[in-house]
């Protein structure tokens, strides 16, 4: 549940990174174009100028008409155009036939917009200033001043619709290429963001089910391996102990009162008959028959809680050849240890054979 938690808070604060990301571009954006625009405004603010010294030209003669006549001949647009008031009667809108239709009309009719009407009492008087006003929802940049001309004041506007300078921009087109590439990003970033965790998670679980499995196969294998190593060091059947066990065994099995005990002794010829004999055994005998090899040549079995008769037929089948029997020792109980019973037995056996001890050293 950490984990997850985890995934979701990151695909969270990367949404959310991503939000603000685009919050903040298309704010450094617009930014952008309001600062092109006003450097735009400046450019504009050297037009306006040049026409007010044309303008000025007319001395006295001139009229309001020569005037309006100077401005009615320069190109004007739907999206770039002129206006000229004088005091708050408007002289000129855009063409003849705009301003028929402001004829009559205050300039404050025609700018009635709050930005508009701000720039309009921003004007100064042979300064021309530049602001960026909307009109009827649309967006201009305006530049204009108050000239005196025959004790009258005048106001002359030149007004540009934004989208003709930013659409006409080389610039347009790097901004739409940066909007279309960081937005591309950023999707890309937000479906990482809420496929990354998944896929992650998949791998997550794939690999603890593999751990879970490599930990379940060792102590598999480890529980194999101890039981392998228990069967071949504690098993009768498979294992020979050597002559220093045989006293540790006797004592166990005098502590914990097993008996009857049948011990018999042989004598392989050679070292290839000792080998063929301990593979019969195996295949003869069962975990309750102890097999001791008191050296290279000599072994002593001890039958575990058999009958008489059972194990002195098998110890009279196990000889052959190359194999001796030298006698056998049958305990009924221990009354007497079997250690002390069988060092007995010993004695006697090493008379026939010549050992000195059960040792394994020789005289």
């Amino acid at each position: 549940m950490k984990k997850r938690f985890n995934y979701f808070i990151i695909t969270v604060a990367v949404v959310f990174f991503a939000i603000a990301a685009d919050v903040f571009i298309f704010c450094q954006l617009e930014n952008y174009e309001t600062r092109f625009l006003e450097v735009y405004g400046s450019e504009q603010d050297g037009y306006v100028k040049i026409i007010l010294d044309q303008i000025n030209r007319l001395d006295d003669q001139g009229t309001d008409e020569d005037i309006t006549e100077i401005i009615s001949t320069l190109d004007a647009t739907a999206s770039r155009y002129w206006t000229l008031s004088k005091g708050d009667s408007i002289l000129f809108v855009k063409s003849v036939t705009e301003t028929n239709r402001y004829k009559g009309f205050t300039d404050g009719t025609y700018y009635a917009t709050e930005t508009a009407s701000a720039f309009m009492n921003s004007l100064g008087v042979n300064e021309v200033n530049h602001r960026i006003i909307y009109l009827n929802d649309d967006r201009f940049i305006a530049s204009g001043m108050i000239f005196d001309w025959q004790d009258e004041q005048y106001r002359i506007c030149l007004l540009t619709y934004d989208r003709v300078i930013l659409e006409d921009n080389i610039l347009l087109e790097c901004k739409n290429s940066i909007i279309i590439v960081l937005s591309l990003v950023l999707a890309l970033m937000i479906i990482l963001s809420m496929v990354m965790p998944r896929k992650i998670r998949s791998q997550q679980r794939f690999i603890e089910k593999q751990e879970e499995r490599v930990v379940w196969q060792n102590q598999q294998i480890e529980h194999l391996d101890d039981r392998l190593k228990k069967e071949y060091a504690f098993s009768a059947s498979k294992h020979v102990f050597k002559n220093v066990m045989l006293d540790e065994f006797l004592e166990t099995l005098d502590e914990k009162n097993v008996y009857p005990l049948h011990f018999a002794v042989f004598q392989a010829e050679s070292p290839a008959a000792r080998e063929k004999f301990l593979e019969h055994m195996q295949a003869r005998l069962d975990n309750r028959v102890l097999r001791f090899s008191m050296d290279e040549q000599f072994l002593v079995l001890i039958f575990v809680r058999y009958q008489k008769e059972v194990s002195e037929d098998i110890i009279e089948s196990l000889e052959d050849d190359d194999v001796r029997g030298w006698g056998d020792l049958y305990c009924a109980d221990n009354m007497n240890s079997y250690k002390s019973q069988f060092e007995k037995f010993w004695k006697a056996v090493k008379k026939k054979c010549g050992k000195r001890n059960y040792t394994g050293n020789t005289v």
